[in-house]
């Protein structure tokens, strides 16, 4: 009796021993988005919200959209290992990316928020996915350099990548400092998020700019977005 009693007051945290739910839709997904309205109030007034067009593509930094990104530019980065910048699971249906980001484009110290997914038939489609992203991911190098390509990217990436858990939902958190020679007062400071649970494979990327010297703290804010969306999912 004791047990059940424990077991009832901790269910709305922890579930109690549920699995959550066997599988999500992409409705599901995109309900659950980190909105502008769960910022802090004072950052409120600094960030808008929008759906990506599925059709666009970055020139800068190209990533299919039925890809996941896993070593950020190392197509074009001279590297001391091979690794794949994005990885294409198989069966993957995308779900329309979601931003939360500044609302003016010269304001780089407000973080901007891209928020993906991708919903696949059965369980074990998606992990076998989630294995190849956490592969890849993997084998990204700690360093390495940008020498060619759109200015904005060009420069020395940092990289290192620790397991992340939330919730029932596993994956990987990458952090990226980049610097670029041509800016000698900040840095970017970046951090993407790989997550998976039953049929879905969900991706955040939090990045701004840091003054250099500054410690970085996209991985917190990282962190704070997703418990938040996978609250939402469950």
């Amino acid at each position: 009796m004791r047990r059940v009693l424990v077991c009832l007051a901790l269910v709305a945290i922890a579930g109690c021993g549920s699995d959550g739910k066997s599988s999500y839709s992409d409705k599901d997904i995109k309900a659950a988005y980190y909105r502008t309205a769960d910022e802090a109030e004072t950052a409120r007034p600094l960030v808008e919200e929008y759906w990506v067009d599925d059709d666009y593509h970055s020139h800068a930094n190209y990533v299919p959209r039925e890809a996941l990104e896993t070593c950020p530019l190392t197509q074009r980065a001279n590297a001391p290992s091979q690794s794949d910048h994005a990885v294409e699971p198989k069966a993957a249906e995308p779900v329309t990316e979601f931003v939360v980001g500044p609302k003016l484009d010269t304001d780089i110290r407000t973080p901007s928020i891209t928020q993906g997914a991708f919903v696949f038939g059965t369980s074990a489609i998606a992990k076998d996915g989630m294995k190849e992203a956490t592969d890849a991911v993997s084998k990204c190098p700690a360093k390495y350099v940008v020498r060619g390509g759109p200015s904005p990217i060009l420069g020395t990436y940092n990289v290192s990548s620790r397991p992340f858990e939330s919730g029932g939902w596993k994956g990987v958190l990458q952090q990226i400092a980049h610097i670029n020679p041509a800016d000698d007062v900040y840095y970017e400071d970046a951090s993407h998020v790989i997550v998976h649970r039953a049929n879905v494979i969900l991706y955040l990327d939090v990045t701004h700019r840091k003054i250099i010297g500054e410690r970085s703290d996209s991985s917190a804010k990282a962190e704070d977005v997703l418990r938040t969306v996978l609250t939402r999912l469950g």
